[in-house]
């Protein structure tokens, strides 16, 4: 008994010796609640363009969803663990739910579904510039997310400097489908930052993707991008892997009162087709930005110019390809773009998405795809916005952009614009308390030729698609 009561406390002493030792424990996150009415945006998170419908002529929708993050991490700040959870819902959708994502906001409540966003080791090499990210981590391309933006991969990010030069080199493992290596797909990229100012950055970015997610596949003739399908989840690659190649360069620098960023990059590679019938697809694409961000009196202004090359046919594809593009049941990479630094809440993916990502093009519930490419058609986009502080609580913005195709498919041209259509939006925030804002925003697009005019050729009939809206009101606290 007196042996066991000395080990007890002799165990006690070291615990509570121990304890300044131990690794810190930090959580951040946020709380958002974003309460809608729109009639574009419908809390589905598909397509959700639409035409008048009896008895509803307005298609007017009115929903609550919420989001909540918690980031736990747990170490020093040489090494420490990350755990970064996730629970989405819509207000009244479902309760008493097993393993049902984003759902459990109906009555009773009681479903399991909160999500691992991110899980991780992040540690610094004694000695060294360089750090590692082992495990499950988000990641975003050096092109503000045209190719893919806020996304999470499993696989291993090393940084480094030699001043003024940082760098970076990541493998990221997309899929492991089976035990074979012949149908996995994975990522690797590069990139050096030149950074001889702190007001200028220069960078060189490659990355590789090896896609033989296809394996298996389709055994007749089709083009691994074909858009045929209304549903562009069934766009895939089957009977076809991929090899692509996407060298690219980046820049900012500061010019008097103007900070101007861009970048550019180049794609290559094939679809090789490797069960009976199948031609090869080569791929040529390129991509090109240029942004300015001046102060202009008491706004902070920006104008921005996005193209994205375009063409197909059922050899070549000349549109850059994201993460969100060809994507079916158990082929290709999955994902979508994330480019929302121009702001706008229809037209592209929204810099505010939680739950629900509609928009035209390059959101996960995109109309005409989850990627920039528009089908192989290429995109290019302006925009210009500002913001300001009407007061040290308040904040208002404005945004206006316009998109259209490059290049319409075979035969489109004697009956289909390129014009995809104009946006403005505008909001207010207002700042309750440390980390608490609320905020209003609402958006309008007109529409043009390329949505209004009739998806299938000859033109017999166009559908009568009205012009989108959306507003909503935001509660957000950051903590």
């Amino acid at each position: 008994m007196r042996k066991g009561w000395i080990v007890f406390v002799t165990a006690v002493l070291v615990t509570v010796l121990a304890v300044p030792a131990m690794a810190d424990i930090k959580a951040t996150g946020f709380y958002r609640s974003k309460a809608w009415l729109s009639n574009f945006h419908d809390g589905s998170g598909g397509p959700s363009l639409r035409t008048d419908q009896a008895g509803d002529p307005a298609q007017t929708n009115a929903y609550v969803e919420q989001r909540a993050r918690v980031k736990f991490e747990f170490g020093t700040e040489n090494v420490k663990a990350v755990w970064f959870l996730e629970s989405d819902m819509l207000f009244g959708d479902l309760s008493g739910q097993n393993g049902v994502r984003n759902e459990g906001g109906a009555l009773g409540a009681d479903s399991i579904q909160i999500e691992t966003k991110n899980l991780y080791l992040w540690f610094k090499l004694p000695d060294t510039s360089l750090d590692f990210t082992v495990g499950l981590h988000n990641g975003s391309d050096d092109y503000a997310g045209v190719l893919w933006g806020g996304a999470d991969f499993a696989g291993i990010t090393m940084n480094g400097q030699y001043e003024p030069v940082k760098y970076k080199l990541a493998w990221l493992k997309l899929y492991e489908n089976t035990t074979n290596k012949a149908d996995d797909a994975t990522l690797y990229t590069a990139a050096v930052k030149f950074v001889p100012t702190k007001d200028m950055t220069m960078g060189v970015n490659f990355y590789f993707l090896q896609d033989d997610t296809g394996t298996g596949g389709a055994t007749t003739k089709i083009n691994p991008l074909d858009d045929s399908n209304v549903n562009p989840a069934l766009w895939a690659n089957a009977g076809y892997k991929l090899k692509l190649y996407t060298p690219g360069i980046d820049a900012m620098f500061k010019a008097g009162p103007a900070t101007i960023s861009g970048f550019a990059f180049y794609q290559w590679g094939t679809f090789e087709g490797f069960a009976t019938g199948l031609d090869d697809v080569d791929v040529k694409a390129y991509g090109l930005d240029l942004r300015a961000d001046a102060k202009l009196g008491p706004a902070n202004a920006f104008f921005e110019g996005l193209y994205l090359s375009g063409g197909d046919s059922d050899n070549k594809y000349e549109a850059p390809i994201g993460l969100g593009d060809y994507q079916g049941t158990g082929t290709g990479p999955g994902g979508n773009s994330s480019y929302t630094r121009t702001r706008m809440q229809i037209m592209l993916a929204s810099w505010d998405t939680i739950n629900v990502s509609q928009c035209l093009v390059g959101c996960s519930g995109g109309e005409y795809g989850d990627s920039l490419g528009l089908q192989g058609r290429g995109l290019w986009h302006i925009a210009a916005g500002a913001n300001m502080d009407v007061t040290p609580k308040i904040k208002i913005e404005g945004n206006i952009g316009y998109a259209a195709a490059v290049k319409l498919q075979s035969g489109e041209d004697s009956w289909r614009d390129k014009d995809l259509g104009t946006e403005i939006n505008a909001g207010v925030n207002y700042n309750i308390a440390k980390g608490l804002d609320f905020g209003l925003y609402g958006a309008y697009m007109w529409l043009g030729g390329f949505v209004k005019d009739s998806p299938v050729a000859p033109a017999t009939s166009s559908p009568d698609f009205k012009d989108p809206w959306t507003t909503y009101a935001r509660i957000n606290y950051a903590f």
